[in-house]
């Protein structure tokens, strides 16, 4: 997808988690379905990343991996799905709701956080700046 798809989204969908690292290629796999299949739904964009950084760059701000309580053995993962607005994420969820492959992926996805864990999910809305 162009960049321009990301600058046109209203709504951003970010989900924080955290992956072993022995489970890297696994939850990429993962990954790179998932954004196949929302492509197919209609989203504008997709975007996934691992955090490279566990330093606080100043006083007042505090690492994410800290916040997350990530391990050693752990990386940080974050993924950003982006809409036009949340009319057309209602639209996009609605259809992934109904694609079989969204409940194998989410269950797939679980099996390889670390026990007890789950996503942190937000959605955003753009701010005009």
């Amino acid at each position: 997808m162009s960049k321009s798809n990301s600058t046109e989204a209203g709504t951003v969908s970010h989900i924080v988690y955290r992956v072993p690292k022995k489970n890297y290629d696994a939850m990429l796999q993962i990954c790179k379905e998932a954004y196949d299949m929302f492509k197919q739904h209609g989203i504008l964009h997709y975007d996934a990343f691992k955090l490279s950084n566990t330093d606080v760059p100043m006083e007042g701000f505090a690492n994410i991996a800290s916040i997350v309580s990530a391990n050693q053995d752990e990386e940080v993962w974050i993924e950003s799905i982006y809409y036009r607005d949340r009319q057309h994420m209602n639209e996009v969820l609605a259809k992934i709701d109904k694609d079989e492959r969204a409940g194998q992926m989410m269950k797939q996805s679980m099996d390889l956080l670390p026990q007890g864990t789950k996503f942190i999910v937000g959605d955003f809305e753009r701010l005009s700046v």
